[in-house]
């Protein structure tokens, strides 16, 4: 079994790497379902392409990721200037209308509960060298983008849909929402806030791994149910402490 849960363990912690930091600028931004919308929108532009134009190219699909999750992130920073709470909602209006769309389009699919299960839940157990090359290429390039420059859409809008992209197709939707924002939440009033979420972000893929395997349970919902279990008790514990 551990030449199936290495692979994944080190594809959680490359996901980590890079959804730590973008998680606290998610939360700090107060925009807080743009990861479900910039995921959702690359992985309904994954399925449009194979719908549509049957194309199996790892890096065709790959091109087509990227360009749809740059596209979206492009247009979320263009919904800047219409205010907080109207750029929320868009946020959340979008990611209904790709889900609703993804779904469409394998409505007549045979494999299409497959596919669509796929994108959401991932399939972060069958991960390959491939993948993990990418991830670890993406979250090379977000790190550096959100080191390198000030512009919102350069700082964190071009790493995040970057980090977004590998990550989705190797983790699914759902996987993703939870790495960014369960460790970055426990860790918001934290004096130490990058060590505490690596620590949670760590926790969650190890017990969600563990519980896969030894309950038989479909891992990336494992590793959600987790990641938000190691949160919250590491949120209780700093306000145990904190009363001390």
């Amino acid at each position: 079994m551990i030449d199936i849960l290495l692979p994944a363990f080190i594809a959680g912690m490359l996901v980590l790497a890079s959804h730590i930091p973008l998680g606290r600028q998610v939360l700090a931004r107060g925009i807080i379902f743009i990861d479900l919308a910039v995921a959702q929108a690359a992985a309904t532009g994954l399925l449009a392409v194979r719908h549509f134009a049957h194309v199996e190219s790892d890096w065709l699909l790959q091109l087509v990721a990227i360009a749809t999750a740059l596209g979206f992130a492009l247009l979320l920073h263009q919904l800047e200037k219409l205010g907080h709470r109207v750029q929320e909602a868009l946020i959340g209006a979008t990611f209904v209308v790709l889900a609703s769309a993804s779904v469409l389009m394998l409505a007549n699919d045979p494999h299409g509960g497959e596919h669509l299960s796929a994108s959401l839940a991932g399939q972060i157990l069958w991960v390959d060298t491939p993948q993990l090359l990418g991830l670890g290429a993406s979250a090379i390039a977000a790190l550096a983008a959100m080191a390198l420059f000030r512009h919102p859409l350069l700082a964190f809008y071009l790493p995040f849909a970057i980090a977004i992209t590998a990550s989705v197709q190797a983790v699914g939707v759902y996987l993703v929402f939870a790495s960014l924002i369960f460790p970055a939440l426990s860790a918001w009033h934290n004096q130490r806030p990058l060590l505490i979420a690596g620590a949670v972000g760590i926790a969650g893929y190890l017990s969600g791994l563990a519980a896969s395997l030894w309950l038989d349970w479909p891992s990336g919902p494992a590793i959600v149910t987790t990641l938000a279990v190691a949160a919250i008790l590491a949120t209780v514990t700093r306000v145990i402490a904190a009363r001390r």
